[in-house]
């Protein structure tokens, strides 16, 4: 029973604080960003209602970043104060262990752990795509780009296919001004097989494209040797891009959740575009959520080793504890952006650090 009562008691003074905690740095992040952008809704005229509405969509997003400094600063702030006030010691010589006081501080963080994943997975997209929709086109009025339509269309297809087209039109199924290159894998090296230059290109039936007005130029051996043959209609087969593919619109990594942006990055590979930076935020939608845990694993300890700690010092101890985790947080996303780690490493390792040194204050506590 005693238990029973200890944890609901433990977990209503921590739940508190982090509720306060995380009011106070959402207020802060909001003035901060309405301070920048107030500016432009001047300009813009913006109606409040809008502007209202954009900072609704932009609190999600907020959320997931000052989740783990709220519950720093409950962490430290709360076990702080019971060991201050002797309550930890009266809790210990009554046989609890200092693991076991820990233990419902660190259950109820793997819940908000696992519901910052949940949120970062379904409402932060949606919500970053809302708030560049308001921004974009309803407060600062840019012009909205077709969603049929696609210029200067650079797209890597499948087996290698490369097509470059001045225009592409999905009612129609059509490009202007097109040029496909097929490639072949000779020992050693890739090579191009043949290129076709056509006036336009009408998509038939799945696997099927007919060329108009154009020519094709077959190549052979090193590329040494060229036939060229004029055609006025041509239909190829077996070319699996359909028109949907030609239109897929590249989004920010925030606007995607974690299935959206590995089947986006596996599209940018076919494109031959280097994805170090896409499988960095891939892999941080992972980590970031898990920091809510990790960092409290590290405050925990670290709170009952100050035992005079007052509330300003626990703030500013937690503050500057926070400010550490994300330095080391930025410092090895530039690492995996441009290459030094792999993106896993990159999105785990603060995390690995914070962990283990959480463990190994926890052990010298202990003794």
């Amino acid at each position: 029973m005693i238990p029973r009562l200890l944890d609901r008691y433990i977990i209503r003074e921590f739940v508190l604080i982090f509720m306060i905690a995380m009011a106070g740095f959402l207020f802060v992040c909001l003035v901060g960003d309405v301070s920048e952008r107030l500016n432009d809704f001047v300009d813009a005229n913006a109606p409040l209602k809008l502007i209202l509405l954009f900072y609704v969509n932009q609190l999600p997003y907020y959320l997931i970043f000052v989740l783990p400094a709220s519950s720093l600063i409950a962490t430290l702030f709360t076990l702080g104060q019971f060991s201050k006030h002797n309550e930890l010691t009266a809790m210990l010589a009554s046989g609890v262990s200092l693991g076991r006081a820990f233990l419902p501080i660190m259950v109820f963080m793997l819940a908000v752990s696992a519901a910052a994943f949940v949120v970062n997975e379904t409402v932060v997209p949606e919500a970053n795509r809302n708030k560049e929709e308001i921004r974009d086109y309803q407060i600062i009025g840019r012009a909205r780009p077709s969603p049929s339509v696609r210029r200067g269309v650079d797209y890597q297809g499948e087996s290698g296919r490369r097509w470059v087209a001045a225009m592409f039109r999905l009612e129609a199924g059509a490009f202007d001004k097109v040029r496909l290159i097929g490639f072949a894998r000779s020992p050693g090296k890739l090579r191009i097989a043949y290129r076709i230059d056509a006036a336009s290109a009408h998509y038939i039936s799945a696997g099927h494209w007919r060329f108009n007005n154009g020519t094709v130029r077959y190549f052979y051996g090193d590329g040494r040797r060229e036939v060229a043959v004029r055609f006025e209609q041509m239909v190829l087969a077996g070319l699996d891009e359909r028109p949907a593919d030609f239109v897929v619109e590249s989004r920010d990594p925030q606007q995607m959740t974690f299935a959206a942006l590995r089947e986006e990055i596996r599209r940018l590979r076919r494109n031959g575009i280097r994805t170090a930076r896409a499988e960095t935020e891939l892999w941080f939608k992972t980590s970031l959520p898990a920091a809510n845990f990790i960092i409290v694993l590290f405050g925990a300890p670290l709170a009952v080793t100050r035992r005079r700690m007052g509330p300003g010092v626990g703030i500013a101890l937690g503050v500057v504890v926070y400010m550490l985790f994300m330095g080391s947080y930025y410092i090895f996303r530039s690492m995996g952006y441009n290459e030094v780690i792999s993106p896993q490493a990159a999105a785990w390792s603060g995390n690995v650090l914070f962990a283990v040194a959480g463990v190994a204050t926890f052990l010298k506590v202990r003794k």
